[in-house]
Parts: structure tokens; sequence; C-alpha cells
């Protein structure tokens, strides 16, 4: 299973194999380019006209693009290998540490949206090998996760999977097979 892709005929499932998700190409290109272009606009504007009003008016929209960055960087958001299982901007999750992996999908009208729930046996930070140090700058961005806590008191990660490169079915198979491993 090198390719993260479905293979219905394949015989032998093997061992888990490390893999890393990032998000689609061109989810995140138009809404971060075009609120550029429209922050640039209103600089430009406010520059000619003189009024610091288009200037001001250009602060939200450079703040969107601030926020919205993720959705190009080319950073994995989401891994997995023996060690565990990593999330951008938390660290690496043991797989001794997980109750329960399911998938929770939600259809308004048209559209699908799917969450990978990760129900934890304690709090956050005793479920971690390894903790992502904290930075500044990506503190106020997007990030793919939230932390939950669950109707048993267990924190729940509700990870977003609708703009991740995957299947959400193959992503949970994938990711079941290392957490049966350990």
């Amino acid at each position: 299973m090198s390719q993260f892709d479905l293979d219905p005929w394949q015989e032998d499932k093997g061992s888990a194999e490390p893999f890393s998700l990032g998000y689609k190409k061109g989810t995140g290109e138009p809404v971060l380019y075009g609120s550029l272009l429209l922050g640039a606009a209103l600089v430009a504007a406010g520059i000619v006209s003189g009024s610091a009003i288009p200037i001001l008016a250009s602060l939200p929209v450079f703040l969107s693009v601030y926020w919205h960055y993720p959705l190009i960087d080319k950073r994995a958001q989401l891994a997995a290998n023996k060690n565990g299982l990593y999330l951008e901007r938390l660290g690496v999750l043991r797989w001794s540490a997980m109750k329960d992996l399911s998938i929770y999908s939600t259809a308004v009208r048209t559209m699908e949206f799917s969450q990978l729930h990760i129900q934890l046996n304690g709090p956050l930070e005793d479920c971690l090998v390894e903790k992502e140090p904290k930075s500044l700058l990506r503190m106020a961005m997007r990030k793919n996760w939230r932390l939950k806590q669950a109707k048993s008191k267990a924190p729940v990660i509700e990870v977003d999977l609708n703009l991740l490169a995957c299947k959400p079915e193959l992503l949970l198979e994938r990711t079941r097979q290392f957490w049966r491993a350990n």
C-alpha cells in the first residue's frame, strides 16, 4: 500500500506504512491570493486617494490572508508512523493513549464534511510522545483540529478531513493499522 489509494483486489493488507498528509492542492489558493489581491487594491486605493479608510479596510483582509496561510503551506497536517499520530501544531500522540478512532460525517445540502475523532485515554499532555514547540507566528493561523470534551469526560480531538488530500475511509483504515499494532 505505497499509494494513498484503495485497492479492492488487494489480498494482503500487510503491515502499516507510514504516511503524511497535507491540504489538497487548490483548496487555499483562490481564497488566499484573492484576499491578497483585494488587500493590495485597497492599499493602492488609499495611497492614490490620500485617504486612510481604504488602508484601514485592508487590515481585516490581510488578517484573513494570515489566517488562511496554512492552506498553501507544504507542511504535513497529519502523519502516522510507529511512534504515533502526528498533528500539526500539537505533536505526536502515542498509539496506546488512544481509546477510539472513528470517522464522523455530516452533510449540508450537497456538501459532505468528515472528521476523524480521536478519543484519548487521559489528559492531552499525558498522551503526547513529542510535543511540538509553540510558535507565536503560527498561533493565530488556522489549524486543522480542535480539542473537545466527550460526554465520558475523556478528551476528543476532532480533525477536519474535508480539506486534506485523502479519502476518510482509507485514512481511518491506515491509521487503525498502526493503532492495532501498538
